[in-house]
């Protein structure tokens, strides 16, 4: 068995709040799994985000999308244009986050969680 990267001391706890958009370690992945170290944003409510030691991130890419109602636009004021991943929803250890980078609009954050409600239902 291959050892763990080192991974970044987790961002402080008062800062993990629903729509922050931080980098998040997301190694030790099997394809098709989102990979490297990337931004995401935390769609995990702020209260649970206090005294739980994971948060959900819905991980961000700069490739254009390929299934345009799994992909979301996120505005992050980047050179690039930056899509949320809806399937790449997951729970991840706030060991993994890195800086937090920015925080998305509301009007992002609404487009977010409609098109993950849509994902995951039926």
């Amino acid at each position: 068995m291959g050892s763990r990267p080192a991974l970044a001391a987790a961002a402080p706890r008062k800062e993990m709040r629903r729509g922050s958009v931080v980098w998040v370690n997301l190694t030790d992945t099997f394809p098709p799994e989102m990979g490297k170290t990337r931004p995401g944003i935390i769609v995990s409510n702020t209260t649970q985000n206090e005294f739980l030691q994971t948060v959900v991130i819905i991980p961000l890419s700069s490739r254009a999308p390929e299934i345009w109602p799994l992909r979301v636009g996120v505005a992050l004021g980047t050179k690039k244009p930056s899509f949320a991943i809806i399937p790449g929803l997951r729970q991840v250890s706030k060991a993994r986050l890195h800086e937090i980078i920015g925080l998305a609009s509301e009007e992002t954050m609404e487009s977010l969680l409609d098109a993950t409600a849509a994902y995951l239902s039926d």
